[in-house]
This record gives C-alpha cells, sequence and structure tokens, in this order.
C-alpha cells in the first residue's frame, strides 16, 4: 500500500511541477535547475541541505517555492519521516490557498491527508482528503479526482466503515472505466480486494488478487506485484491455507529485505509471525514479531507495531513467559492511548484480563474484565448505530422507515442484543473454564485457543452483519423489487455466460402510460401507491426462476431466462391486460385507468454484440409501443 500512494505523490508532484514551470516563461529557471541537481543527489543527507537551502533564498517566488516544498516533502516521505513531511506538505497548502492557485493546494492537501493516514489518525486524513476533492473537482480533470476518491476509500476501509469505502470505490471506478489508464483499472481492481479481505471473504479476495498478479506481471509493475503477493498471503491465512501462505511470505520478505523498504518488510515481518502463530510455532513468531515491532517502529507504521505486539504477547503467553506477555500489552496500551484507538484498547484490556487470572490474581482480572465487557457493549451499540446511520447517508432511509414499519428494525436490536447475551454468556463460561483449568495448572496451548474462539465468534457476527447491508442494497426501497444496481450486476453476469443464454433469455422493459399527469392530478403519494401496485402485479405473474427489477422512476424491467420467446411474450401481455383490469383510475389517460406500455426482445447472438445493444433493442420497441398508442407490447 505504501509504494502505491508513493507512486501517486511522486505522481502528483512531478504533474505539478512541470505546470508550475510552464505556466510563465519569465520566470528565472536556476532555480528548478538546481533543484533537478539536488534530487539527483544519493546521498540523502546532502540532498535534504541542498533542498532546505534552496527553498531559504528570498529570490525564489511563489511556484518555486511550491515545488521546494513538494520535493522536501517527498524527502522525507521517502525516509519513512512523516511527522517532518506533514509540517512541509502543510506549508505548501497555505502558501498554495493564501495565493488562490487550487490546483497547488489540491496536491499539497492530498500530501497532507497521506501523511495523516501513514500516521494512523484515519478521520484526519478522510476530512483533509475531502478538502482537496473540493479542489480537485473544480479542475475539470476526473483522474485525480477519482485517484483521491480511491484514497478516501482505502481510509475508509482502516477504520471498518465499510459502507462508505464501498461507496467510494464505487464512485473511484465508475471515473475510472472511462477515463482511467490500464494501471489505475487494476489498482481499483486490487483495493476491491483489500476491502473483501477486510470483510473476511477471503475466497473473494484470493480470485481478484491472482487476477491483479497476472496483470501486474504483463506490465512488468515489480513494486505493484510484492504488494498484490503481501495481501494475498493475509488472504490465504484467513483462508487458512497456511502452507500456501508461508511459502509466498517468504518470498515476499526476501524481497523487501533485498529492496531495504522496512515500511513493507514490518509488514511482511508481521503477518509471517501470525502465521507461525496460527501454525503452534511460538519460537518464530517472537522472532518474527520482534524484528517487525523494531521496523515499524522505525518507519512510524503504527498499525504494524501494534499487531506485532498483539502477536509477540500471544507467543509469550504459548512460551510461558506470562510477565513478558502482561508487559508487551501494556506497552501496546501505553501506544494506543497517544493514538486515541479506544476499540483496540478494550480488545487489550480482555487479553490483560487473561494474562492477570494466568498469573493468579483473580481480582485483578476480574475488575478489569468486567470492564471489557463494559466496553465491548459499547462499542457493539456504537458500532450498530453507525451502520444505521450510512443507510441513512446511502438514501436508504425509506428502506429503515418500511423496516420500523413492520418492526423488523426491533427485531434487529434484539437479535442485536442477544448476540451480545451469548457473546456474554460464552466470555463468562470461558473464564469460569480457565480459572478451573488454571488450578490444575493447564497448558498454554489452551489458553491460545480460547483466544482465537472469541475472534472466531466477532469475526463471524461481521460476516453476518455485512451480508445483511449488501442484500439490502439491492432492493429498492419504495416497491421492494430489484433496484437498478442490482439490474447492472445481473445484465452483466448474464453476458459473461451469453452462450448459455443465447435464445433462451428475454428483456422485457416496460413503462407506465401518462404517469407524470398522473402524480400531477392525483399527487406523489397515490404515485407511489400505483407504482407499488404494478411492482407486486408484476411479481405475482412471473416465475420465479424470472426477476423484476424497478429500472428508473415508472419503468420496470423483466428478465425471463430458459423459456422460449413465446412464453416470455404471452407472459407479458398477460401482465399488460392484468394491469389494466386492477382499474386504478387516471383520468388523464385515454384509457382512463393505469396502462402499461412494453418492448421485449430475445438475447440473440448473432444479431446482439453488446448488453447496451441488448437494452436498445427492448428500449426501441417500447418506444414503438408509446407511437402505436400505448397500452401494447411491441416485439420482433
Amino acid at each position: 500500500m505504501k509504494t502505491y500512494l508513493v507512486f501517486l505523490l511522486l505522481f502528483f508532484i512531478s504533474w505539478h511541477s512541470y505546470a508550475l514551470i510552464v505556466e510563465d516563461s519569465t520566470v528565472d529557471h536556476s532555480i528548478e535547475k538546481n533543484i533537478a541537481s539536488a534530487l539527483l543527489l544519493t546521498n540523502a543527507t546532502q540532498k535534504k541541505a541542498q533542498l532546505l537551502t534552496l527553498l531559504n533564498k528570498q529570490t525564489v517566488n511563489v511556484k518555486q517555492r511550491l515545488l521546494l516544498l513538494d520535493s522536501i516533502t517527498t524527502h522525507y516521505y521517502l525516509q519513512s519521516n512523516f511527522n517532518d513531511a506533514l509540517l512541509f506538505a502543510q506549508q505548501a497548502v497555505t502558501l498554495a490557498q493564501d495565493n488562490y492557485l487550487p490546483l497547488a493546494a489540491a496536491n499539497a492537501l492530498k500530501s497532507v491527508g497521506i501523511m495523516h493516514y501513514l500516521k494512523a489518525d484515519i478521520d484526519i486524513a478522510i476530512d483533509t482528503y475531502q478538502e482537496a476533492l473540493s479542489y480537485y473537482n473544480t479542475t475539470a480533470n476526473p483522474i485525480l479526482s477519482a485517484n483521491l476518491l480511491n484514497n478516501i476509500a482505502l481510509a475508509y476501509s482502516k477504520k471498518n466503515d465499510w459502507v462508505a469505502a464501498l461507496e467510494h470505490f464505487k464512485m473511484a471506478d465508475a471515473i475510472y472505466q472511462e477515463h482511467g489508464s490500464t494501471m489505475d483499472k487494476i489498482d481499483v481492481k486490487y483495493n476491491m480486494a483489500g476491502l473483501y479481505i477486510n470483510l473476511g471473504l477471503a475466497s473473494n479476495a484470493i480470485d481478484i488478487l491472482n487476477e491483479v498478479i497476472k496483470e501486474r506481471q504483463l506490465i512488468n509493475d515489480e513494486s505493484g506485484l510484492f504488494m498484490a503477493y503481501a495481501d494475498l498471503v493475509v488472504a490465504l491465512k484467513i483462508n487458512e491455507q497456511y502452507a500456501q501462505a508461508m511459502s509466498l511470505s517468504e518470498k515476499v520478505i526476501t524481497h523487501y529485505r533485498a529492496k531495504k523498504d522496512n515500511y513493507n518488510l514490518s509488514s511482511a515481518l508481521h503477518n509471517a509471525s501470525d502465521l507461525y502463530m496460527k501454525t503452534l510455532q511460538p519460537i518464530k513468531t517472537k522472532a518474527y514479531a520482534l524484528e517487525a515491532m523494531t521496523l515499524a517502529k522505525q518507519v512510524n507504521h503504527n498499525d504494524t507495531y501494534i499487531g506485532s505486539l498483539h502477536t509477540l504477547s500471544k507467543a509469550q503467553l504459548a512460551l510461558g513467559e506470562l510477565d513478558l506477555a502482561l508487559a508487551t500489552i501494556r506497552t501496546s496500551d501505553e501506544h494506543l492511548k497517544t493514538l486515541k484507538n479506544e476499540n483496540l484498547l478494550t480488545v487489550n484490556d480482555g487479553i490483560e484480563s487473561l494474562l492477570l487470572m494466568a498469573q493468579g490474581e483473580p481480582l485483578k482480572a476480574i475488575a478489569l474484565y468486567q470492564q471489557f465487557i463494559v466496553d465491548t457493549k459499547k462499542y457493539n451499540n456504537e458500532n450498530f448505530n453507525s451502520q444505521l446511520s450510512k443507510f441513512e447517508a446511502n438514501k436508504l432511509k425509506q428502506e429503515l422507515l418500511n423496516l420500523k414499519d413492520q418492526k423488523q428494525l426491533n427485531a434487529l436490536a434484539r437479535e442485536n442484543d442477544r448476540q451480545f447475551k451469548n457473546t456474554l454468556f460464552t466470555l463468562m463460561l470461558c473464564t469460569i473454564i480457565i480459572a478451573f483449568l488454571l488450578h490444575r495448572k493447564i497448558k498454554d496451548k489452551q489458553v491460545k485457543v480460547f483466544l482465537e474462539q472469541q475472534i472466531n465468534i466477532q469475526t463471524s457476527e461481521l460476516k453476518k452483519a455485512n451480508k445483511k447491508l449488501l442484500a439490502i442494497s439491492y432492493i429498492d426501497g419504495l416497491t421492494k423489487v430489484n433496484n437498478r444496481r442490482c439490474f447492472d450486476e445481473d445484465i452483466q453476469s448474464l453476458w459473461n455466460n451469453k452462450e448459455s443464454s443465447n435464445n433462451l433469455c428475454h428483456m422485457l422493459i416496460a413503462d407506465i402510460d401518462y404517469f407524470k399527469a398522473y402524480n400531477d392530478a392525483y399527487g406523489h403519494v397515490a404515485g407511489d401507491k400505483a407504482l407499488t401496485k404494478v411492482a407486486e402485479v408484476i411479481k405475482s405473474n412471473i416465475r420465479r426462476e424470472d426477476k423484476i427489477y424497478r429500472y428508473g422512476g415508472e419503468e420496470f424491467v423483466i428478465l425471463f431466462s430458459n423459456c422460449n420467446a413465446e412464453l416470455a411474450i404471452s407472459t407479458s401481455q398477460r401482465i399488460l391486460k392484468k394491469i389494466e383490469n386492477i382499474e386504478i383510475k387516471h383520468a388523464n389517460s385515454s384509457y382512463n385507468v393505469i396502462t402499461l406500455s412494453a418492448g421485449i426482445c430475445t438475447l440473440n447472438l448473432s444479431e446482439v454484440h453488446s448488453i447496451e445493444a441488448f437494452i436498445e433493442q427492448a428500449d426501441d420497441k417500447l418506444y414503438q409501443a408509446k407511437e402505436r398508442g400505448r397500452n401494447q407490447l411491441c416485439y420482433l
């Protein structure tokens, strides 16, 4: 991930620097030449000294000063000195804003956001990215906006906000598909794989990462290739393919050692230590975790540092080093307090309570364990409320209101409370078991099994919650039939398997006649009821294997599968007749009731060469039906 961010940062700096140079042909270019000479130096100390000397010259103009600040920011960034890089990036923001240079301000704000992201200040990073995006949106350069949307999605993923992450990945992907390069399309696919890893969908991630690896091999993208290898190690580990994960992990570690890339090397070492812990090799776990911690601290890689502390504590526990394990967890506590990460502090409390119990300090253990229970419940409630707010932000307020009306929201709340009580009961039961086994001097391996059980429970609950969220996102909030997003994915899947569907799949596009006039005459509430009734009639008159979608405002689509054209046409005609026969009064229609106009076509590969052409055939037939007087079906 760091390599990808470096590439983006260098690209924007170089592009921006070039723009600054060519904008004014009267500028003395000796400063630019001196900067170029300094950047060619291999000695980092000399390079920094020359750049700072140039920055302090009184003759440097605004654009040259911005170029210098960008170069110094990049220098510190490549040295993994994110604090100093952040200071110079902030100076560039102020200078660009004071001189009304929107593109320069956007580039500098993006650099500030990247530094905060790498320092694990995720909320600040997101706010900064959003400010940069407001500038980029004024520059009429969609790729710059797409790259930043990608960064925002990564930041939301880091804070486990999957709904917001998915939303921003989708926005970036839409821009890349229209304007992006091959590399852009590969990168967004790679980032989606990372989202699947965070959601615990390892098999999906493995499939996507294998595609990314093949594509990056074709374009000789070595840095991107090993980023994909590193993520594939994590996905294989989650999928319990430990032998493959270990083999690939050593390959990644060897590569980053040779490159002296301590940032990515620390992550690879941490992943290796976790793998050895899962395969019950605590000695190797300890060695890899200690090395990962040392490197992570040097390069300010907070996530890896905290993760390595957790892995080290498990290894020490497995080796019977209880005092060391307790000291390791408390070191993690101190570091997390500086990062203000309450969630991981709560996890630490749970681990520490077990260690205190194992050391024979039951009173302290119980007190800390009770605090762990309180904090866990608070986190669960906050997480549940956060998911609800994201639904509203994504225009699903109507769905929530319907859930509330049907008492499903209360059912969800009860289910959440039931799961928490079950978790609480399980934790209490495990605590009793641990205390009993402690009396019999249980082996450290059994303590490790208990800890992993709790992690598996939390992972399972997260998978279930995300599965519910995904299902809801495919349903139209008003009519309760499939929505446009579901249609887009289904039609793409159909096209991917078009040979097996040739002449057996048919598409109907239907439109309610004079619907605007109906809304004007009877009001939007009546219009909503009419839409809902039409959807119900269509849904009740198709087969189980056929699917209905709300395509637009008053438009519906039906996909007929595995049938001949005669059956699809006769079913469609029956639906149109049923709609007319329910006699929804419509005084502004020539038929005095609500009616449908529709067009239907067959997927014939000898005539249709794209999804768009397939849709356009059905749409043309719909317009023929309207031109011929409406309330009818047109077909080939």
